[in-house]
């Protein structure tokens, strides 16, 4: 039997909001009446979270702990987020952590004042949310992003008590409204199903100010120091780790409007879902399998990169990795688009690196995958 939580973004661990709101089958009309009854279910949060920011940023990251009681071993065979504040979620991504971890997480909740933790970065409990190849991740949403359904079959394991933190990303420049985001899991027992893990892909950005641009953000080591600034030291510290793990030059950088990496599978892998992720100069990204070789497969290609509409992609059909292949994330971005100003791109030259917020760049492949 399958069940489905519905779990809001203000709640705490002694207040969950969950409901069972009926069957996981993907039956359109069973699964119209499921939706309505997650959005009806009863809601015993404390209050709404109304992000801020210090230091001169423009961007909040917040984490919730999240409650779904697990008396026994479960797998999550879909897992929606709804976001209320639309306007201002950049993304929302959630993680599992073990019951181990619980008192950690209160002790970072309870030292934080409103509902939650600020958490830049990562999420601050013990987890796998720093891995690459198997993370904690359970499931995402940027603008423009599905329902959430994971592929016949298989689902994400969750043990007896683990726990979910919700790290919500809030982009300020346009307001500062309240939120209540949600997170719907339907859950099923784990026999018959494989585990989906989750592989992260991400490539450093080097985008200096375009020709005829001046300012003191122009300078790389300004913008590395600026980047600490708002969102603490390890902010400062990402984009020359990125360069050393992708094999670039991380004591002489060379700027470039195109972001690479390559990642060797180190295991048997089955991808099903692919994705991508970058901000607001973005103009393209392409995950690819092998790419220069005669065995090689464009597994996501987007051309035309629109911020406000995200998507991961599900494979018509699963593509088979083996240990020894490549994986390679491109981006390419267009900083020129800072002189237009549109959707809250500020004027300001400055040199853009990966960073946390919505004004810094981002450049990451995203790939679901069973194993073996």
């Amino acid at each position: 039997m399958r069940r489905v939580l519905a779990l809001t973004a203000a709640a705490t661990i002694t207040a969950a909001s969950f409901a069972a709101c009926g069957g996981g089958s993907a039956d359109t009309e069973e699964v119209g009446a499921r939706k309505a009854a997650c959005n009806n279910a009863p809601d015993f949060a404390l209050a709404a979270y109304r992000p801020t920011a210090a230091n001169g940023a423009t961007d909040d990251y917040r984490c919730f702990l999240l409650d779904p009681k697990l008396t026994e071993d479960a797998y999550a065979t879909s897992a929606r987020i709804v976001p209320r504040a639309r306007s201002i979620v950049h993304h929302v991504i959630l993680f599992r952590i073990s019951a181990n971890a619980l008192s950690e997480a209160k002790r970072l909740d309870g030292a934080s004042s409103g509902v939650g933790w600020s958490c830049f970065g990562g999420i601050g409990v013990r987890s796998d949310s720093g891995q690459l190849d198997n993370g904690s991740w359970i499931s995402a949403w940027a603008p423009g992003w599905g329902a959430g359904r994971f592929p016949d079959g298989t689902g994400v394991a969750l043990a007896k008590g683990d726990l979910v933190v919700m790290q919500v990303h809030y982009n300020l420049l346009n307001g500062r409204a309240p939120d209540r985001s949600q997170a719907v899991f339907t859950l099923a027992p784990p026999s018959g199903l494989k585990s989906i893990d989750t592989v992260l892909l991400p490539a450093p950005v080097e985008l200096a100010c375009v020709k005829g641009e001046r300012g003191r953000l122009c300078n790389r080591d300004a913008a590395i120091a600026d980047l600490g600034r708002k969102y603490g030291a390890a902010a400062s510290f990402a984009p020359t780790a990125l360069l050393a793990f992708c094999g670039h030059d991380a004591v002489k950088p060379k700027p470039s409007t195109t972001s690479t990496c390559n990642r060797t599978v180190r295991s048997p892998a089955t991808i099903h879902i692919v994705g991508g992720h970058m901000h607001l100069l973005g103009k393209s990204i392409r995950v690819e399998l092998n790419p220069g070789t005669a065995s090689a497969r464009v597994l996501l290609d987007i051309p035309r990169w629109d911020f406000h509409w995200q998507n991961a992609y599900s494979l018509e059909e699963p593509v088979e990795a083996k240990a020894g292949d490549v994986l390679r994330v491109t981006c390419r971005y267009d900083p020129a688009r800072r002189r237009h100003g549109m959707h809250g791109i500020p004027k300001t030259p400055r040199y853009v690196l990966w960073g946390e917020g919505t004004t810094d760049e981002m450049c990451l492949g995203i790939a679901q995958v069973t194993r073996g």
